[in-house]
């Protein structure tokens, strides 16, 4: 039988020795296969084109400068569309648009979405794969288009 004293050396030993043990263990995380932050995401050895990027800003802008200075008049006669495209699928956000412009602002809502969902692809990009709905309904708020939605979807 050990003796008392022997038996705590002992195992202060055996518990000192694996904390050497785990102290001494390299990591074998290799920093440099981590993802890296969505402007750095490289595709065929090249920074994410930031004329692609201007370029879809620049098409994002003319869209929304369409819409900013009509007057909301009618709820009946403004309607939403998805802009933009997710690399996940679906819209980044809706926007509303009165209908009398509805053939020139969805030729260009189409060009645009097709474009960002072109640009996610080829650059490998990624989004947070949300889901965004589209509202129930545009009603008119002193001028201006608001969003309604069911009472339903926010309950779930």
């Amino acid at each position: 039988m050990i003796e008392p004293k022997k038996k705590v050396m002992k195992n202060s030993f055996v518990l000192l020795t694996i904390a050497l043990i785990s102290f001494s263990c390299k990591t074998t995380v290799d920093t440099d296969n981590l993802p890296k932050p969505v402007p750095e995401t490289q595709n065929n050895n090249s920074i994410v084109n930031t004329n692609e990027a201007e370029e879809l800003e620049n098409m994002k802008t003319a869209i929304l400068n369409l819409v900013k200075n009509e007057s909301c008049d009618g709820s009946a006669e403004w309607k939403a569309v998805g802009l933009g495209a997710k690399a996940c699928g679906g819209p980044v956000s809706y926007i509303a648009y009165p209908v009398k412009i509805e053939t020139e602002l969805l030729e260009k809502v189409e060009q645009y979405n097709q474009k960002s969902a072109a640009y996610n692809k080829k650059h490998n990009l990624i989004s947070d794969c949300m889901l965004v709905l589209p509202p129930d309904e545009v009603v008119c708020e002193n001028g201006n288009p608001v969003f309604k939605y069911s009472a339903q979807e926010s309950a779930e």
